[in-house]
């Protein structure tokens, strides 16, 4: 789980993809132009921050990574599970303006080389899939709504049904979402997450609280759905941070109270 810098531009990147021809990263927060209350490294068009200082801060994010920012595919994402397949035809869509973006999705697939798949959180989980041997990837988001959707589980399945992909050899990884500690709801979200643990994986995962709420471990949860969807312990990475923890590092919409900014990750196959 290192820390990487270049230049002014800080990123987040994984063990688990180190070595293979693959970009694979989610952006920090500062180094950008953005102003308070979206210091500084702003990357979502969507939030009310200035659309000149975002597009500026995605050029320096994607210079830091070594892509082109005008062919970042990018989505609207609307805390659902739909997830789509992209390639070549769609490079550039959502990367200069909230209208050219994929509407309503929340998962990117892809088997082209050289197309960045994006997606924007502050709190959410980042969920990474690769494929080595079938050379296909994936890219998706995991809001509580997403989670009790299972999207983790279905991306999985759509690169099975599109790329021949075999789950015991996908690599996967967790990047920064809110920590359990951080994360209260209500009884309706535990309602709706409950079906899809067995009780024991529950009661790791739901904490009730005195005043009637709980506290849930979202990325905890996705781990356990990668798990149950086949992705073998060794071959997934959590990246550990809590964005609401280090919201110095990353976004927290909790925390910042809904006005803040968002950091994106980014997944590209190489030639």
């Amino acid at each position: 789980m290192p820390l990487q810098k270049k230049g002014n531009i800080s990123f987040l990147t994984f063990s688990i993809f180190e070595g293979l021809p693959l970009k694979a990263a989610v952006s920090c927060r500062s180094g950008g132009v953005s102003r308070p209350p979206f210091t500084s490294l702003n990357m979502g068009l969507h939030v009310g921050d200035s659309e000149e200082d975002v597009l500026e801060n995605r050029k320096r994010y994607c210079r830091a990574l070594g892509i082109s920012a005008d062919t970042l595919v990018n989505c609207r994402q609307v805390h659902g599970t739909h997830v789509d397949e992209v390639g070549e035809a769609d490079l550039g869509r959502g990367a200069l303006s909230l209208s050219s973006a994929i509407p309503d999705t929340d998962g990117l697939l892809t088997s082209s080389p050289m197309v960045p798949l994006t997606m924007n959180y502050a709190d959410c989980t980042p969920l990474f899939f690769y494929d080595p041997f079938h050379k296909a990837a994936a890219l998706s988001h995991g809001g509580w709504r997403g989670t009790a959707g299972n999207i983790a589980g279905k991306t999985i399945a759509l690169m099975e049904e599109r790329f021949h992909s075999r789950r015991e050899d996908i690599l996967a990884a967790i990047g920064p979402a809110i920590g359990f500690d951080a994360f209260e709801v209500g009884p309706e979200v535990i309602d709706a997450m409950a079906p899809l643990f067995e009780k024991s994986e529950g009661a790791s995962l739901f904490r009730r609280k005195e005043n009637g709420k709980y506290l849930l471990d979202l990325p905890g949860a996705n781990h356990v759905l990668l798990k149950k969807a086949g992705i073998a312990e060794e071959h997934i990475e959590d990246c550990g941070i809590s964005t609401w923890e280090r919201n110095d590092l990353f976004y927290s919409y909790r925390k910042e109270k809904g006005r803040t900014g968002r950091h994106m990750a980014v997944l590209m196959m190489e030639k």
